[in-house]
């Protein structure tokens, strides 16, 4: 019986030295080791880095949405300044770059204090101009500087034409009044037989002449503004016809009324007394000769006074 009972436990420890690995002085009942701690504390250690690596994440994101704003208002404010000044440069490459850029080409340009002492340098009116303006268009700007290509380019691409500054005025009108009446023509929904039709005012010896295509189709005498009330030289276009027109100002008919730059000036049936007697204005003086070259005028005409 005890010899049964050494061969069992003989027979138990080999059997725990094999699955254990354990050494040949291992007692048959000594407590096995315990890993769940060690294996706790690692699992522990993961949660926690993980724990930081997720705050970091949330931290990241609340700054990258509360920073997003911020950041696409310094760029669209980036993209609208090279706009600007690629108007103001008349640099078409720059200006591709600026609307590829997806810059906004129907938002007011910032006229800052140098861009203002810019276009004082090209002239006094663009200072007066543009002095004060709030709601100036890159196309209102190259209009008025005579910028055709630039001015198609942003036709082109979407530029509003008929968007209106602070002053009331679109861009054809800055280009009319800055003495470009081909540009303005463009800019305008003229009549594309006006291309065929110029009209020539003569100071001096008080005539008008309307030309199609290089000849003369109407002729006839003129007094244009007296002394104090100059009729100004300079090229225009015709803008708009009135048939029957009343001036505001002085109180008299002005019929065939052909509107000049969108200007106060136009030129229309009235007294001839053999001089310069108008308020600025070109009267003609036969009835019949007013009515032919108001008829045969398209919108878009250009006219000449020298």
């Amino acid at each position: 019986m005890q010899r049964s009972k050494g061969a069992k436990e003989q027979f138990f420890r080999a059997f725990y030295r094999g699955a254990h690995g354990s050494s040949a002085t291992d007692g048959l009942h000594r407590k096995p080791v315990c890993f769940l701690p060690a294996r706790t504390s690692q699992v522990l250690r993961i949660c926690a880095a993980i724990g930081i690596m997720l705050l970091s994440l949330t931290a990241f994101c609340l700054l990258l949405h509360t920073s997003s704003p911020e950041l696409a208002r310094e760029a669209e404010i980036f993209r609208q300044s090279q706009l600007a000044d690629a108007v103001l440069a008349d640099d078409r490459q720059a200006m591709l770059v600026a609307i590829d850029a997806h810059a906004n080409l129907n938002s007011p340009i910032v006229l800052t204090a140098e861009r203002l002492t810019a276009l004082a340098k090209v002239s006094s009116r663009l200072d007066h101009y543009f002095r004060e303006e709030t709601k100036a268009t890159p196309l209102i700007l190259a209009a008025a500087l005579g910028e055709k290509e630039i001015c198609t380019l942003l036709v082109e691409r979407g530029a509003e034409r008929f968007r209106a500054s602070a002053w009331g005025w679109v861009p054809a009108q800055y280009a009319a009044r800055c003495g470009f009446p081909e540009l303005a023509r463009t800019l305008i929904e003229s009549d594309p037989l006006s291309i065929h039709f110029n009209i020539k005012i003569e100071l001096t010896p008080q005539t008008v002449i309307l030309y199609k295509d290089g000849l003369a189709l109407v002729s006839g005498k003129i007094s244009t503004g007296k002394p104090g009330f100059d009729t100004p030289p300079g090229h225009y276009l015709v803008t708009d016809k009135e048939r029957e027109r009343r001036s505001s100002i002085y109180k008299v008919s002005m019929p065939y009324f052909l509107r000049l730059s969108f200007s106060v000036y136009g030129i229309h049936e009235g007294h001839d007394p053999g001089r310069p007697a108008s308020h600025g204005c070109i009267r003609v003086a036969e009835e019949n000769i007013a009515k032919a070259i108001f008829d045969q005028t398209p919108i878009g005409t250009l006219v000449d006074i020298e």
